[in-house]
């Protein structure tokens, strides 16, 4: 028979069972002093794949016996037919085995029960003998057994070898349809494998196949999974099969290996009370099997138990009769499942069947045995808890649990002795009560939430890659929360986007107002009702999406985090808003003595020109002529307002700035030399850096460490970008130049490199680096100080700013030389001022258009920062520019910030025409709601006062809202005769229709956008709507996903890097180390945290090493992480000449890292 197995079954043997050993043991991997762990994972793996080829070459051309059998399942025939093939098959091979097995079995159970009944304290020799005999008689047991269990094995262990990478392309097209005959098994009521009792391992690829064709088939429906755990014959496959009428094997002795998964519909009269569509039955093999008992039977018992009360929703612990050290043991391993359970925030219940008990009616019997399974359940509890280090005081802590409720009492299935007594009536009483407590547990176990199949598989895939680490708790990964959370944060990036839109809106408003002289101040109650008219409904949305999503359960954890980080954004745009618009005030109370002279000096001209023009009026003068004579009239009057302005104070912005350094760096000599010489900034290593020492995993490494030049430019490098910064900052509040700005660069550069030689703990910078870096930064801003201070002056000086008009005060004499009327001059004066705030108000409305549509529909920017980080990485390896890359990694902000604006001036040139259309829209719109204002104030004045007053007071304050058109800034035409109001609505639909069509003409005449129209550029809104924290992962610079700034959690990220991107290796080596911070917390190696350390720190406990490595959560994780590895392996060259590093010896590039493609690394980040 075994050699039958063999030839007909030949996938699910050795080849099959090495596979498992090697999986396993890349999860295990200790360091080795000439390999590190990714290398030892590598050949790991290539040995799998080696495996993987060997059961193809086994398999195909598939075997007479088992093309038949799969033929057969995947044909035509009807599901009748196919239900009558497997029953007469599985009929046939147990005829086969039958006699074998019968014969094997009683030998089994004899030896067992001569080991069971030994004195062990005796004979040590004939105990190893009959442990050996049962070992050989298990095993020729599991060759001997042929059923279609093991077929089905076959056909799994095909379709995960054709499915790995090993697979052909006409493999992958034939295995393709097996996953649905697993699935139509299911459906028809057949036991399926879940983990392979012969190999102790799930076949993961395998059963989530099954389950995604079986949602497919059914719907992803909702399911109670009922498990079962007891010692071996403890009946717990009789118990389910009595229950739920199933067939799982039963017979004296050890019949089920493994899991075995078996669906049970519910009937449609009775899902909405019990809220699940169907039961899934898992029954297991037992615990404490003799034949495992040289073995690791403890360490498998506890893996078999955490996987199996962790995917079922309920557990019967099967306990068989009244031996207190069985009762110890299984009790013993099913509490620290269920603590494990508690550590990963599952919440599973279960129910303690107890069988075979004498007198099983008796309530004293029974209450007895309640309380002493209570204190045995808390005393095991307390003792669980110690060994977890965390404070239990009874099993109740652990789980939910009642001992009057879910303990119940069996009588024997039989009366008498077998063969020959009669089943006991009272045993199917106890299963059926207890079948009734199972099926309505939502009624008596509040807040039970059922899994769907598509969550059920999740749960099987999360706890078995779990139980694969080392430490269960440490290695757990909740893919469903991960999903569901990665969902919840697109959609709070969707709310704070709206939150942050409606604050640009409100802040243009304000910005208008206040330009308008209608605001004097802006006081926190009154945003805080503004904000609220956005706030309110927004919450109301939040408490809906945590109500009504899917996922209440789950999402309830991050509830109250979502409200503080939502309430903590509106008080942060309220105060941004507050201060912004109190700074507009103040510098709009700043220039109101300007405002005052320009108007002053602008009634001076007007009445000039008026005069001038009456005189000339019957002169009938040419346009030559006319324009002769205002330039006659505007020389007299610039030379007049000259000499009433007093005279401009020179600023010597260069000698300013010495004054400053020399004050500043007083005890360095040459401070004048420096600046008179004007050099430029070289990075000197003698002179710029006093200590330099790099992390590492051996011997100390001193200054001389070539990361030293990579560490100075770097530093450099930044400062000089937030300097520039700075000033670009300055130039845009359009301020004068200030002594302030030169303290507040210098205290800047000061900041930067405290911060860096924290970041680094590798190299400290000297006092003369701070000092030359100083002087050549704040010297070589001197010209763009300069400009400053002139675009300042001419932008304040109402000399140069009424000369900016010449041509508009022109055209106005000309009009009072050809004897226009007052309502003409009045309506000219009014559109000149009003265009330039029509543009204004239109571009401010495009911006935030233009932001919105990027930020809701352009992929990059659409969800949260982890979408955007997956878009600049797949544009890095599009480009592959190495340099880019090493500001994205060293520098991820800036990077971040540059990727996004030169995003957006792309989105603006490649979609010029439709922006140029919704700017012109938005002119189009607010000349239309001018003219109907226009319109509304000539009525509304009609019947009042017919002057310009009172028309300029209404029209002003109508428009105050939407564009900048100050009262005062009319002054001069407040006088003139409109009272013919015909006239005046007339002339001013032409005039504004002229403005319209001005200014699309000006739209059209640039082939591009220009983003510099913009007061605030929707680039920088992006910047800091897509902002977060920044931090890093100490060991390989990883950023941390976390979009709250200087957020209380702990730091993460969901996949690390190879920690010799950030220049980590081997002290006292030239050599890389090329781990991966998720596998090196599963290792036993260690590593120095500071240059100065002496004494190493285990990878497994990073924490114990102090900041930065204590505010980060690093999970073992073991999955392809493909991305980085392509990197290293394409700039290799490039990295070792940056770094002065080398990949060799024990950090030598993994062999399977050599064979990634860029496409497959791509793939990761969809």
């Amino acid at each position: 028979l075994s050699t039958l197995k063999e030839t007909l079954l030949p996938l699910q043997g050795e080849l099959w069972h090495r596979w498992c050993m090697k999986d396993k043991e890349q999860y295990h991997l200790n360091s080795k002093a000439n390999k590190s762990i990714e290398q030892q994972r590598s050949e790991i793996r290539a040995e799998k794949r080696a495996l993987r080829r060997e059961q193809l070459k086994r398999a195909f051309p598939l075997r007479g016996f088992m093309r038949s059998f799969l033929e057969c399942l995947t044909s035509a025939d009807s599901h009748d037919t196919k239900l009558f093939m497997l029953h007469w098959l599985g009929m046939y091979l147990d005829e086969l085995t039958a006699d074998t097995l019968s014969e094997l079995q009683e030998k089994y159970h004899s030896t067992w029960t001569k080991l069971r009944l030994k004195d062990k304290s005796k004979d040590k020799e004939q105990e190893m003998k009959l442990q050996k005999d049962l070992n050989t008689i298990s095993e020729q047991i599991s060759a001997a057994t042929l059923g279609l269990q093991h077929l089905m094995r076959e056909t799994a262990q095909l379709y995960e070898a054709v499915q790995s990478r090993e697979g052909l392309n006409n493999q992958r097209q034939f295995v393709s349809v097996l996953p649905a005959v697993g699935a139509e098994m299911l459906i028809s009521g057949h036991p399926l494998e879940l983990m392979d009792g012969d190999a102790a391992h799930v076949p993961l690829v395998w059963i989530e196949a099954v389950l995604d064709k079986l949602t497919e088939r059914l719907g992803d429906r909702k399911v109670f999974v009922l498990s079962v755990l007891g010692v071996q014959s403890s009946g717990k496959s009789t118990l389910l099969n009595t229950m739920f009428g199933l067939q799982f094997t039963v017979s004296a002795g050890r019949c089920t290996r493994g899991a075995f998964m078996q669906l049970v519909r519910v009937s449609e009269e009775v899902r909405a009370q019990l809220q699940y569509d169907f039961v899934l039955v898992v029954d297991t093999e037992g615990l404490r099997s003799p034949e495992l008992s040289n073995k690791t039977t403890l360490s498998h018992d506890n893996e078999l138990a955490t996987f199996i009360i962790g995917i079922g929703d309920m557990t019967v612990i099967n306990i068989m009769g009244e031996n207190p050290s069985e009762m110890q043991d299984i009790l013993q391993i099913c509490v620290q499942a269920f603590l494990r359970m508690k550590s990963v925030q599952i919440k599973p219940s279960c129910i303690f069947v107890h069988q075979n008990v004498a007198e099983a009616s008796a309530n004293s019997k029974n209450m007895e045995g309640r309380r002493c399974l209570q204190e045995k359940l808390d005393e095991l509890s307390r003792i669980a808890a110690r060994e977890e280090g965390c404070i239990v005081t009874g099993f109740s802590d652990i789980i939910q649990f009642d001992v009057e409720s879910q303990v119940f009492y069996f009588k024997n299935l039989l009366e008498g002795d077998p063969p020959m007594a009669p089943p006991n009536p009272s045993y199917s009483q106890n299963v059926q009560e207890l079948k009734m407590k199972l099926l309505s547990v939502a009624r008596w176990q509040p807040g039970v939430k059922f899994p769907s199949l598509s969550e059920f598989k999740l749960r099987i895939k999360d706890l078995w890659n779990a139980l694969l680490g080392e430490n269960f708790v440490f290695s757990f990964r909740n893919t469903l929360e991960m999903l569901v959370y990665s969902k919840l944060e697109d959609k709070y990036g969707e709310w704070s986007w709206k939150m942050r839109k409606r604050a640009l809106e409100i802040q243009n408003r304000l910005s208008n107002q206040i330009n308008n002289n209608k605001v004097q101040a802006v006081t926190l109650p009154d945003l805080m009702r503004e904000f609220e008219k956005v706030y309110k409904p927004l919450t109301a949305e939040i408490e809906k999406y945590f109500k009504e999503e899917k996922y209440q359960e789950i999402l309830i954890k991050w509830k109250v985090n979502v409200d503080k980080r939502f309430e903590s954004l509106r008080n942060e745009l309220i105060e941004e808003t507050r201060k912004q618009s109190n700074e507009l005030i103040r510098l709009k109370k700043c220039q109101s003595e300007l405002d005052r002279k320009k108007s002053e000096y602008e009634a001076q001209l007007i009445n000039m020109s008026r005069d001038l023009a009456s005189r000339l009026k019957k002169q009938k003068l040419s346009d030559k002529k006319v324009e002769e004579e205002f330039d006659r009239l505007w020389e007299s009057w610039v030379t007049r307002v000259s000499s009433e302005l007093p005279p401009e104070e020179q600023l010597d912005i260069r000698a300013r700035v010495e004054n400053i350094l020399l004050e500043k760096f007083k005890n360095q000599g040459d401070v004048v030399n420096k600046t008179l010489k004007r050099e430029v900034f070289q990075l000197n290593k003698k002179k710029h850096i006093k200590h330099s020492r790099a992390r590492s995993l051996w011997n100390t490494v001193t200054f001389q460490d070539p990361q030293w030049e990579s560490h100075g430019n770097e530093l450099t490098q930044q400062i000089q970008r937030a300097v520039n910064k700075y000033i670009d900052r300055r130039t845009e509040e359009r301020v004068d130049f200030n002594d302030n700005f030169i303290h507040e660069i210098l205290g800047l550069i000061k900041s930067n490199i405290t911060d860096y030689e924290k970041s680094i703990e590798q190299t400290i910078f000297t006092k003369e680096y701070e000092f030359e870096l100083s002087v050549y930064l704040c010297t070589t801003a001197v010209e763009r100080f300069k400009k400053m201070h002139t675009a300042f002056r001419k932008a304040n000086n109402p000399l140069t700013y009424l000369q900016s008009k010449r041509d508009q005060y022109l055209n106005c004499f000309m009009s009072f030389c050809k004897g226009a009327s007052s309502v003409t001059f009045f309506v000219d004066f009014l559109c000149r001022c009003l265009k330039p705030a029509i543009q204004q108000a239109a571009c401010d409305k495009t911006c935030i258009q233009i932001t919105d549509e990027m930020k809701s529909n352009y992929p990059a920017f659409s969800g949260n920062r982890s979408n955007l980080e997956n878009h600049i990485l797949r544009h890095l390896a599009e480009q592959e520019d190495f340099d880019s890359y090493m500001e994205y990694i060293n520098h991820p902000k800036g990077y971040f910030e540059r990727f996004i604006r030169e995003r957006v001036e792309r989105y603006c040139r490649d979609n010029s025409d439709q922006l140029r259309r919704m700017l012109n829209t938005n002119l189009s719109d607010l000349v239309q709601q001018v003219l109907t204002v226009s319109t509304t104030v000539t009525a509304a004045v009609r019947e009042r006062d017919p002057g310009a007053t009172l028309w300029l007071d209404e029209f002003c304050a109508a428009l105050s809202d939407h564009m900048v058109l100050p009262r005062q800034d009319f002054r001069n035409i407040e006088n003139e005769d409109i009272t013919d109001l015909q006239f005046l609505r007339e002339r001013m639909a032409k005039s504004l229709e002229e403005i319209l069509k001005s200014l699309q003409k000006e739209s059209s005449s640039t082939p591009d956008l220009d983003l510099q129209m913009f007061r605030r550029r929707p680039d920088e809104i992006l910047c800091e709507a897509l902002s977060g924290c920044w931090e890093q992962c100490p060991f390989c610079k990883a950023i941390c996903t976390n979009t709250i700034p200087g957020h209380n959690s702990d730091h993460s990220v969901q996949f690390h890097r190879p920690s010799a991107l950030s220049g980590w290796h081997f002290r006292g080596t030239d050599i890389f180390y090329v781990d991966i911070c998720t596998t090196s917390v599963s290792s036993d190696k260690s590593f120095y945290p500071t240059w100065e350390s002496t004494e190493t720190v285990p990878y497994k406990t990073y924490r114990e090493a102090g900041e930065p490595y204590s505010r980060w959560s690093i999970t073992p994780d073991n999955s392809e992480q493909s991305y980085w590895k392509w990197f290293i392996c394409t700039f290799r060259s490039q990295l070792e000449e940056k770094l002065k590093l080398k990949f060799k010896g024990c950090g030598e590039i993994p062999n399977d890292w050599k064979t990634i493609e860029k496409s497959s690394a791509l793939k990761e980040l969809k």
